[in-house]
């Protein structure tokens, strides 16, 4: 799948971005900034954990955990050094954008944009809207907290932009140039095998990619061997919820660190793996020394005011198990079977193996998602996609853990459902988004 990815920046992509880029300078800090270690997550780092982040847009929540005023000037807690974002946590924000007072100026962006290009669709205008939204959000995060230091902020492309590699790569060209200090969040998506390329090719036009909505190990090594993002994922607190296990997400990102870390040592490969979708602080104590850490404020809030665990006592966990302590109940078994479960942290060689021929050969380099997804069948490894129908998109929209008296759990692999659960949801808080963008953008047309 060879693209010349020059020829897809046209006028309507340099509107997009002079847009976002009237946003710069309204969010730089007016006071002297200055930095201070905080004991615990120092101990993190200590414990070898490179970055940690905040899964948040809101400005409240961030300050309070990074900000402390004093007189004259600001302390900033040094060690937390990015956030990421998504459909629901943009959502939280959306009228800091998006309301009725700044209708004027979104006119404004319109009318640019159909100047740009007259025959935008009204769905084009609203999917435009969100990635101009979302590079705002990463100018005005960066300008805030980045202040003398590099500030590493996540943005996710409109859930529409999944089924094209031409429109995912013009939306994550527009968030890049506005913001080289941001990774542009591809999702694994089980119904679109070509996700993986999407990855890929924004990898290698010099766009870095945070490859997210994965719940396993194997998923982890899929995106490291074939696409080598910046970043990779695992959503540890909807598995652990999900299976009604409490050490089950902890369980599979460490397992998913260590194949990672052994991948890196043997193949040059970048990607550092993100503790995601943390439910509790435990997680942070369970899982020391993990690559990188996104945590909702409130778990990180509780992390930094708890006295149950001192700074002393976090060290590294990246060799333990908690295989002997997931205490998965019967009737969860029963249900779903063993098999099932493992798939979330055992990798067999042979998926390894099978990805590394893969990645070397030839055929890669021109492969569509369609002749990914067979070379993954002809492997034995076909479970790892499932595109749903339509009634299944309903069932699957329904929530973001999987239904255990689901058909849907019987047939699809664990993992690969969890994901479909995860873009089902994000696609929900995207509808309602874009539903409220489309009510003024009418009024502006």
């Amino acid at each position: 799948m060879k693209i010349n990815f020059n020829d897809l920046i046209t006028p309507l992509e340099q509107t997009v971005l002079e847009i976002i880029g009237k946003g710069r300078g309204k969010n730089r800090p007016q006071k002297e900034v200055h930095y201070q270690s905080h004991p615990l997550l120092q101990a993190l780092k200590k414990a070898a954990t490179i970055h940690i982040y905040v899964d948040s847009a809101d400005f409240q929540e961030l300050d309070d955990l990074i900000v402390t005023e004093e007189k004259d000037r600001l302390i900033y807690n040094e060690e937390i050094d990015g956030n990421t974002t998504n459909q629901p946590l943009v959502a939280k924000v959306f009228n800091r954008y998006f309301d009725a007072k700044t209708e004027d100026k979104i006119a404004d962006w319109i009318r640019h944009l159909k100047e740009s290009a007259p025959s935008l669709s009204l769905q084009d205008i609203v999917t435009i809207l969100y990635t101009i939204i979302n590079g705002r959000i990463g100018i005005e995060t960066t300008e805030r907290y980045g202040c003398g230091r590099g500030w590493e902020i996540s943005l996710e492309l409109h859930t529409e932009l999944a089924a094209s590699l031409e429109n995912s790569f013009k939306a994550a060209w527009c968030l890049s140039q506005s913001n080289p200090r941001a990774f542009v969040k591809v999702p694994f998506t089980p119904h679109y095998p070509h996700c993986f390329l999407i990855a890929r090719e924004l990898e290698k036009a010099g766009i870095a990619v945070n490859f997210t909505a994965t719940f396993s190990a194997r998923q982890v090594v899929a995106a490291s061997l074939l696409a080598n993002p910046h970043r990779s994922n695992v959503f540890i607190g909807r598995l652990s919820q999900g299976l009604q296990s409490d050490l089950l997400g902890e369980h599979v990102v460490l397992e998913a660190q260590r194949q990672l870390s052994r991948l890196r040592k043997k193949h040059g490969l970048k990607t550092l793996n993100i503790v995601a979708s943390m439910r509790r602080w435990q997680t942070f104590a369970l899982t020391a020394g993990c690559d990188v850490y996104t945590s909702p404020y409130r778990v990180l809030k509780d992390f930094l005011v708890q006295k149950e665990m001192p700074a002393e006592e976090i060290t590294s966990k990246l060799e333990q198990t908690y295989m002997d302590q997931l205490y998965l109940k019967d009737e969860l078994i029963s249900k779903i079977g063993e098999k099932q479960i493992y798939r979330l942290f055992v990798v067999e060689p042979e998926f390894i193996e099978f990805l590394i021929t893969l990645r070397n050969s030839a055929e890669f380099e021109n492969m569509d998602g369609e002749g990914l997804q067979k070379s993954f069948e002809k492997a034995g490894f076909g479970d790892f996609f499932y595109a749903p129908t339509a009634q299944e998109w309903t069932e699957l929209k329904k929530g973001k853990l999987p239904d255990l008296n689901s058909q849907l759990t019987k047939k699809i692999s664990m993992d690969t459902l969890f994901s479909l659960l995860a873009i089902g949801d994000f696609s929900n808080f995207q509808n309602k988004m874009d539903t409220e963008a489309i009510k003024i953008v009418e009024k502006s047309l």
